[in-house]
């Protein structure tokens, strides 16, 4: 009896000190946990969204904004009739009756019916005053200006980050933070309204100024859209820029969409040709052979070059002339873009020397402007070029650029030889105001002297006067530029198309005092016609936008001055 009784009181004892372990083990240790993971089976955590930051332009002008709009959402347990419910909600949204139904029988509490609607769609709803239906304002990413910029500005998704353009490369800036509401449910799900347990206040984003101007923006959108249609193009691009700075002023694409509904757009409307597509820059490029002969004087304006008559056989490869061109000084075969004689330059140069000076104006590295999805371009070394490589790379085959890379190259020689850092944000500031960050003019090089830059703008002037690039031509401006007709390589038959080709004008403007580095590139433009090279595709349209944006600065610049006196 004795044993039974000592075996009871252990046994009782041993529990009991596990029974308090436990205890001790669940309060002390675990305490925090459990009583966490309660709140989260008690809580409803619903985001409060920050506003995001807003663009303008350089002069102050709203370019993307965020919008206060209604957001529909359903407390289902309090709705009275579903049916009616869902048949008068989805006659004012305009959307499926049943897909609202089919929400408001979920089995959840709480059920969104429609994010981010119309203001008076919300007001309708409203005025109906539907048991369980209620309505919250949300920010809205808007464009006022549709699709001006777009490839420069990008977009926002659903969640409101940022997707593409600067949107998504300066979303640490733009986003924000987002506040937080913890609300207290009861054990059937409903929401507890006097059980709030945390509010978290979101945090507003930062605003950009960036260097692009509305009104540069708008003449090259126009002057763009103007040529991408009349030639029945493929593709299309225009960068503006200040040389002495490296701002962008301007940057369009074709085929372009609308920020504001972009998922109706096809992937290829959304893709910034101008930093993520290249091309064989063609004749445009021959401003670095040239720049490399000046330098390294290898041969001078005058010096004579025969250029063959029009045709030179290169081992076993024929290369030829749009026109028959016999003996022609250095001047002459820049500017009526003989590939022959400017072959011949190539040669006397050397691979080495021609390298050297294509990667110092930035070939085939990134320029660093900031945008994701900037491509390097193709510019293979020396000892990876074929015998032929020499020629073909002098005239701008075998080698592949971005058209910001090749509006740099222009914007150099227009700023006496000094390669900037292309630039789209000039400051980073808060809500009231204050600079968060600026971003200066950045030079990455002197790549030539100023004395070579100007008598490489005499000859690009000379291109335009007399050359193939009459058709840019205004009366009483001066303008330097170089046209460029590059067949496009088909991967097909591996060699060069002879129906598809690429059309380009890169220069500056005035000449001598050069304000406005610009490219016009437009892909495949309709040769049906014989109507395929630079100077009468993109030469016209290069004229036009230096025209109209000069003046337009000027008096802008005009009205300032009135102003500010």
């Amino acid at each position: 009896m004795r044993l039974r009784i000592r075996i009871i009181a252990g046994l009782f004892i041993f529990f009991g000190v596990a029974l308090f372990a436990r205890f001790l083990y669940l309060q002390v240790y675990t305490g925090g946990q459990m009583g966490n993971l309660s709140d989260r089976q008690s809580a409803v955590v619903q985001e409060i969204n920050a506003e995001r930051g807003f663009i303008y332009d350089a002069k102050g002008r709203e370019l993307a904004v965020s919008v206060e709009v209604p957001s529909i959402y359903a407390i289902t347990y309090q709705v009275k009739d579903a049916e009616k419910t869902a048949e008068k909600v989805a006659e004012v949204l305009g959307a499926n009756k049943t897909e609202i139904l089919q929400k408001l029988k979920s089995g959840k509490s709480f059920v969104w019916l429609c994010r981010k609607t119309e203001y008076q769609k919300g007001k309708q709803l409203k005025a109906l005053k539907l048991p369980g239906i209620n309505m919250v304002l949300e920010t809205k990413r808007f464009y006022p200006k549709g699709m001006l910029a777009s490839h420069v500005l990008g977009f926002v998704n659903a969640d409101a980050l940022g997707c593409e353009g600067l949107e998504y490369a300066f979303g640490k800036y733009l986003n924000g933070k987002n506040g937080r509401l913890v609300s207290v449910k009861d054990k059937k799900g409903r929401i507890v309204a006097s059980g709030e347990v945390e509010y978290e206040a979101p945090q507003n984003g930062y605003n950009l100024v960036l260097t692009l101007d509305e009104g540069v923006q708008s003449i090259a959108e126009e002057e763009l859209n103007n040529v991408f249609e009349k030639f029945h193009a493929k593709e299309a691009t225009v960068l503006v820029m200040n040389p002495a700075t490296g701002e962008i002023l301007a940057l369009a694409n074709r085929p372009n969409y609308d920020p504001n509904s972009f998922n109706e757009y096809p992937p290829a409307a959304l893709k910034n040709r101008a930093v993520s597509a290249v091309y064989e820059p063609g004749s445009t490029f021959k401003a670095v052979t040239m720049a490399a002969a000046f330098t390294e004087k290898t041969i001078s304006e005058s010096d004579l070059l025969d250029c063959e008559n029009g045709e030179w056989q290169i081992y076993g490869h024929k290369l030829s002339d749009h026109v028959k061109y016999g003996v022609m000084n250095f001047r002459d075969v820049i500017a009526n873009s003989s590939n022959i004689g400017t072959a011949k330059v190539g040669q006397m140069l050397g691979k080495e020397k021609l390298f050297k000076y294509a990667r110092n104006f930035g070939f085939g590295d990134k320029t660093g402007i900031g945008l994701a999805g900037e491509l390097n371009g193709k510019l293979r070394t020396p000892d990876k070029w074929s015998g032929l490589s020499i020629y073909t790379v002098s005239i701008g085959q075998e080698i592949s650029a971005t058209p910001l890379q090749v509006v740099s190259l222009y914007a150099t020689i227009a700023n006496k030889g000094k390669l900037m850092q292309p630039m789209l944000v000039k400051a980073v500031k808060s809500k009231d105001g204050k600079i968060v960050k600026e971003f200066a003019p950045r030079e990455v090089r002197q790549v030539v002297s100023a004395e070579v830059a100007e008598r490489m703008m005499r000859v690009l002037k000379a291109a335009v006067e007399n050359g193939t690039g009459k058709e840019a031509s205004v009366s009483g401006l001066s303008l330097a530029g170089k046209t460029g007709t590059a067949q496009k390589f088909d991967p097909v038959i591996k060699k060069y198309s002879g129906s598809k080709y690429v059309a380009s004008f890169a220069g500056f403007a005035p000449a001598e005092n050069p304000k406005l580095a610009i490219l016009v590139v437009v892909d495949e433009p309709n040769a049906s016609k014989g109507i395929y090279y630079g100077g009468s595709v993109a030469a016209p349209a290069f004229g036009k936008i230096a025209k109209r944006a000069l003046r337009y600065l000027e008096r802008k610049e005009h009205d300032d001055i009135v102003r500010n006196n």
